[in-house]
């Protein structure tokens, strides 16, 4: 029998991630958790709240700021439109993120990269791996071409990894695999959660997330609603580095050990259809009463696919909550997933 799990002492590691909310960097770290466990030198490449977050989690880990994005949402949910206006800049930015990583290349010598959802950050001539669940975009009108660039893009990458299940996908049309392309694997779902002991003693808690200024606004909405919501909840905005609050029911930013805590002692989480907030879901075995980013194709076509196939609860944001909560709040909680990565998930950096 092979040996699945050779060490990868001294590999040395880039991981880049994309600051776009904060999903990117919680999934992300469950694979550089599994890295730094099999003693490779990580090294995590990111900007702004993701690159903070990382950073904090892991902090023998090399840390290096990319170029930003700077992708944010219109207030009136036209986002697709808001995202073309910002399309030339963003080919700009992955321009100088191209450069920046060749740069430290150089400098570092990495054995390997893997990049969750920045197609610039590759490198040629040494094993690469894409991390995306969105394989189709979901954009109206211009779904197939940005597809198709998309497509161009990741065919750099030795392999793409998509964090779904092959028989049970949460992403349903998204992650279908084209005929041609790179390797595909599905690496199941990548949740930073830990099994807790259930204690339950709060009804409901809401998980705001996502780019600005769309988390702000949903922010204000709950704000204004929450106190005419049945049972005891919490709030988490949301926002590492924010202030501390005086309410003890809000909280401005959990890690994986608190949002553990806080999912085993919760009934119904609130929260954006967000991919690895699904993720989160499914792993913990959690009622959730799904809110879409208004405007954002992906997350709007998450939520009906679920809704659909499983009967998760979708609403949009503005609908009243009150309602649907007091629903869920009487229901049983579906059953946990145990989830663990494929043996052989990291071959392609084992050298000989």
């Amino acid at each position: 029998m092979p040996d699945l799990q050779k060490p990868l002492n001294g590999t040395r590691i880039l991981y880049s991630v994309l600051n776009w909310g904060l999903g990117h960097a919680t999934r992300s770290s469950v694979l550089i958790r599994a890295l730094i466990e099999r003693g490779a030198e990580v090294h995590i490449a990111s900007d702004g709240d993701a690159l903070k977050v990382l950073s904090k989690q892991f902090p023998d880990a090399i840390a290096h700021e990319l170029p930003s994005y700077k992708i944010r949402y219109s207030k009136n949910g036209a986002s697709l439109f808001s995202l073309l206006l910002q399309a030339s800049s963003s080919l700009k930015v992955m321009g100088r993120e191209f450069e920046a990583v060749k740069k430290l290349h150089r400098m570092h010598q990495f054995d390997g990269i893997i990049s969750d959802n920045r197609p610039a950050s590759w490198i040629g001539g040494i094993p690469s791996v894409y991390l995306s669940h969105q394989i189709r975009l979901k954009a109206g009108k211009l779904s197939r071409i940005l597809t198709k660039q998309h497509h161009r893009m990741y065919c750099k990458f030795s392999e793409v990894w998509i964090p779904d299940m092959a028989d049970r996908q949460l992403s349903g049309e998204l992650s279908k695999v084209p005929r041609k392309g790179p390797r595909f694997r599905y690496i199941g779902w990548l949740s930073r959660l830990e099994p807790k002991e259930e204690l339950r003693n709060k009804d409901w808690a809401v998980v705001l997330s996502g780019p600005e200024p769309a988390r702000s606004e949903w922010e204000k909405q709950i704000m204004q609603e929450h106190s005419e919501w049945p049972g005891e909840g919490v709030i988490v905005r949301g926002k590492p580095g924010g202030q501390a609050s005086e309410s003890a029911a809000i909280i401005d930013y959990l890690d994986a050990e608190g949002l553990s805590n806080l999912y085993a002692r919760t009934h119904v989480i609130i929260a954006r259809s967000g991919y690895s907030t699904l993720m989160d879901l499914a792993v913990a075995g959690k009622r959730a009463i799904l809110v879409p980013t208004p405007g954002q194709p992906e997350q709007e076509y998450l939520g009906e696919h679920l809704r659909e196939r499983d009967g998760w609860q979708v609403l949009k944001q503005g609908e009243e909550i009150g309602k649907t909560l007091k629903t869920l709040i009487s229901k049983d909680d579906p059953a946990k997933e145990l989830i663990e990565l494929p043996e052989d998930l990291f071959r392609l950096f084992e050298g000989e």
